[in-house]
């Protein structure tokens, strides 16, 4: 959370025109992996904490922290200068969280015991 806060603190950059191609894909792509790590390390530490919940509500349960994580941190890039807040960009660290939400949940199903 240190991270992309300290990242959507940087001032943006005014450009002519629109950005290339490159650009935009390396931007939104990173936006991806670093909701993709917070949903990771977010299921981990309420798996943790919660351990006798169902896989299920851990997963929501991190998912939907991840997400509001993401809109507040474009609340936050509201107030930096030459940045905004754009629900484009939530969406994009929607994508991010519902992957990492589908790998674990296939991949700790399973794990789980069987009953």
């Amino acid at each position: 959370m240190a991270v992309i806060f300290t990242f959507s603190s940087l001032p943006g950059k005014q450009t002519d025109g629109p950005p290339p191609l490159w650009y935009f894909i390396e931007r939104k792509g990173a936006h991806v992996f670093e909701y993709a790590l917070l949903m990771l390390l977010a299921f981990r530490f309420f798996r943790y904490s919660f351990s006798q919940e169902k896989m299920t509500l851990l997963l929501l349960l991190a998912a939907t922290f991840s997400l509001v994580y993401g809109v507040t941190d474009e609340l936050h890039q509201f107030f930096v200068p030459l940045r905004g807040a754009r629900m484009p960009d939530v969406f994009i660290d929607g994508l991010g969280i519902l992957f990492m939400t589908t790998l674990l949940f296939l991949t700790t199903k399973k794990s789980l015991p069987k009953e």
